[in-house]
């Protein structure tokens, strides 16, 4: 399938990039970006005025808060599918990135310094899970490519971005094998980045997909995202955390994942097993390397870690 040039859409669009310090749901910017974050906008269909149906963004934060500590994926993905209603992206995806390099902060990429860590999709029909297992060699190797390349030159701040705004040079991007492998065969015509750093060792990336025939995101579109996403850094932090992102200890299995979440859901041992199909001695022996993991004795004290942000 021919590639969409995003440059050829009539829209404008613009890197725009928040500083850790900004005011939790603006995106600053220069020139009109900005002009159009302090007034004020909202998406289609909730008016200038900004309220139908929707506060935006405040009824999303308001709904992601709702969702007990044992249902986060479910959150991420109603997160995920309600900015796609907002900028008319057909697919989204989440993925938590990890700093290993010890040391100095890491200022520039290299196959010592990061690394992808789990990804989850929202439509997992239309997501190549064997793109995704390529994304992670290519990520940690010695040409991860562009766009890469461009996202972990800014690590470290919160930064919304997309292929249509000249996040890289596109004439000699799609000439690459990275651009017709991971863009052209899957039909992306545009891709916005929302990247949120939580420490210096991890940061929440937010991807969001429009296929060939739906043009680029506009500026508008772009701040959208940049606004949802900027003023929950709880959010973030605790789905790096329950994939085992950041977590000063070994990555979690997917086992272990979702022991984590039930254990959080406050149900007793017994529940956990049958909820997950193990034998109560199964669920018990995950449990009890969970404590190890995390250095604590019993329940109350890994939801002491959860709620104050360091799980």
């Amino acid at each position: 399938m021919d590639s969409f040039d995003p440059r050829s859409d009539t829209t404008v669009c613009r890197d725009l990039t928040a500083s850790e310090e900004s005011e939790p749901a603006s995106v600053h910017g220069t020139g009109e970006a900005s002009k159009l974050s302090r007034h004020g906008w909202y998406p289609r269909g909730c008016g200038s005025a900004g309220r139908k149906d929707v506060e935006y963004p405040y009824e999303l934060w308001d709904r992601l808060s709702d969702f007990g500590a044992q249902s986060l994926d479910q959150a991420l993905r109603y997160c995920m599918k309600q900015i796609c209603a907002w900028i008319g992206a057909q697919n989204a995806f989440w993925l938590g990135t990890m700093r290993v390099a010890q040391g100095e902060p890491a200022v520039l990429h290299s196959r010592f310094d990061w690394q992808m860590g789990p990804v989850v999709s929202l439509n997992q029909v239309s997501t190549n899970r064997r793109r995704i297992r390529q994304s992670r060699e290519v990520f940690v190797s010695d040409d991860p490519g562009q766009t890469n390349l461009a996202m972990l030159a800014e690590v470290g701040q919160f930064r919304v971005r997309s292929l249509g705004t000249g996040l890289v040079d596109f004439d000699d991007f799609r000439q690459t094998p990275h651009y017709d492998y991971f863009y052209r065969e899957s039909a992306i015509s545009d891709r916005i980045w929302v990247v949120f750093p939580i420490d210096g060792d991890s940061e929440s990336c937010f991807c969001f997909d429009k296929y060939s025939g739906s043009g680029c995101f506009t500026e508008q579109e772009l701040i959208i995202a940049g606004e949802a996403l900027r003023g929950v850094k709880w959010f973030h932090r605790q789905i790096l955390r329950s994939h085992g992102v950041g977590v000063r200890v070994s990555r979690l299995t997917p086992a272990e994942h979702r022991a984590l979440h039930e254990l959080l859901s406050g149900d007793s041992e017994k529940v956990i097993a049958e909820r997950l199909g193990w034998t109560p001695a199964t669920a018990h022996q995950y449990v009890k390397g969970l404590y190890r993991k995390f250095g604590v004795r019993r329940r109350a004290e890994l939801m002491s870690l959860w709620l104050k942000g360091r799980l």
